[in-house]
């Protein structure tokens, strides 16, 4: 590699199959080299010919002696022979083109050499080092995981459905591939969840998801997966479906059919995947765990229940949040309307405005009274379900993510508003009492009141 690179002219093209470019020969001792490599090229499992820079003339003129270089250039094509096990690359430049043009190449091997490499990297189903001759690590076939072919239904008849997925979950410690395999690994993850995959009239991918209610998401452009936390989620969720032993036909299904639950009216797949997925995953891994444990409690109607109870829960809690509203507006208007008597009619004494103060505090005290206590209520009955139905059943970090974490929101916002309901009945209450001990006039002495207080 050092030599060709020393004479190139220009960039090399090279595929999974061929290694191609334009070269100079400075003199005698490299054209013997070139030699001596066609002579040896069997041992790294290729073949070599150089011919003419013109594409027209494919005359070997490795079997000549030529004296004279001067003013020649030459291309030499290097042809990996295939090996069903193994992809061989002569630079890291072809092999990053390689993974974005051909894909389905890599999920065909267990084993890629790349010349320019002198170290090794990993990924779930992949193994990438130095080429160092044609026995380079090549591996043996462990067991084979569950294809996502045989889970995901490709109506394109193009073969966009990956057949295996161990490829593009790569080693937390082999960053230097993880940064190679990032994009591509994050689409063609991404196409290893649907139930089907098919091409629109105007040309573009379509992730099918078909349990329940139907979802059509657009696939984007590849050039578009380019998302880190994505593609940490994509590794987790198709890890689980594919790798962790069988059954991954039920785990898919449960995970669809949460995907479709979460999913967003018109959303791409991309988009639709980034909003969805990691709490679709979640909910499914639940599912799968209530499934296989068989504790005599079904864990679809456990799962609907726990929804279900959730959504009355959150319910209530707005109802009650909404009922203090209400109760402020009612007030609210009780004490304009005082306020409007006592303008209206000098005669009425300050006793009224006293009395709607009083009214007021003893309406806040029961409104907040009540609300909380609902509230309270809600909560506590939460905690019980929390421990007795749902706790040996769910982890807390399956629970929280679930339902926990909506539930505590709620409860916030309830009392964040609680706060705001009783801080404008003191501030009414506080107007009532200074008109009643000062009068409306002079307005300084009422001012004067506010800021003593």
């Amino acid at each position: 590699m050092e030599g060709l690179r020393e004479h190139a002219e220009g960039p090399p093209n090279e595929t999974c199959d061929i290694y191609q470019q334009n070269i100079f020969v400075s003199g005698q001792p490299f054209w013997h080299a070139l030699k001596d490599a066609r002579a040896h090229s069997e041992v790294m499992g290729v073949t070599v010919s150089v011919t003419d820079s013109d594409p027209s003339d494919d005359y070997e003129w490795l079997d000549e002696e030529i004296d004279d270089f001067s003013g020649r250039s030459f291309s030499i094509r290097i042809v990996k022979i295939p090996n069903p096990e193994m992809l061989k690359f002569f630079s890291v430049d072809g092999f990053e083109r390689a993974i974005v043009a051909e894909p389905n190449r890599f999920e065909a091997v267990n084993t890629v050499v790349v010349a320019e490499l002198d170290f090794q990297c990993k990924s779930a189903g992949l193994t990438v080092g130095p080429w160092l001759d044609s026995s380079a690590i090549v591996l043996p076939k462990g067991d084979n995981p569950t294809s996502p072919r045989r889970l995901v239904n490709d109506m394109s008849g193009k073969g966009l459905v990956p057949t295996a997925v161990g490829t593009w979950i790569v080693d937390d410690a082999s960053t230097w591939l993880r940064e190679r395999f990032s994009v591509a690994a994050s689409h063609r993850l991404s196409l290893c969840l649907p139930d089907a995959v098919s091409i629109d009239a105007e040309g573009n991918t379509i992730a099918h998801l078909r349990s329940g209610r139907k979802v059509l998401a657009r696939v984007g452009l590849l050039s578009n997966w380019n998302d880190a936390e994505l593609l940490t989620t994509l590794e987790e969720v198709c890890s689980w479906i594919y790798l962790e032993g069988r059954d991954s036909e039920t785990r898919h299904s449960l995970l669809s059919a949460e995907l479709v639950r979460l999913w967003q009216v018109d959303a791409t797949w991309q988009d639709g995947l980034k909003e969805s997925l990691e709490g679709a995953f979640a909910a499914a891994r639940t599912a799968y765990r209530l499934h296989v444990q068989s504790k005599g409690v079904d864990a679809f109607k456990l799962m609907s229940d726990l929804r279900k109870g959730l959504a009355d829960d959150v319910r209530s809690l707005a109802t009650n949040t909404s009922s203090l509203s209400s109760g402020l507006w009612r007030d609210a208007a009780v004490a304009f309307g005082v306020i409007a008597v006592r303008l209206a009619n000098t005669a009425v004494g300050d006793w009224l405005l006293w009395m709607a103060a009083a009214y007021l505090l003893a309406s806040c005290v029961f409104s907040c009274v009540a609300a909380s206590s609902a509230v309270n209520g809600i909560i506590e009955n939460e905690k019980s379900f929390r421990s007795r139905l749902y706790g040996p059943l769910l982890l807390d970090k399956e629970y929280d993510e679930l339902a926990g974490k909506h539930y505590r929101k709620a409860e916030s916002n309830f009392r964040w508003y609680r706060r705001f309901i009783i801080l404008a009945y003191l501030i009414a209450v506080a107007v009532l009492v200074g008109i009643a001990r000062y009068g409306l006039h002079p307005a300084d002495n009422f001012f004067h009141f506010v800021a003593a207080r």
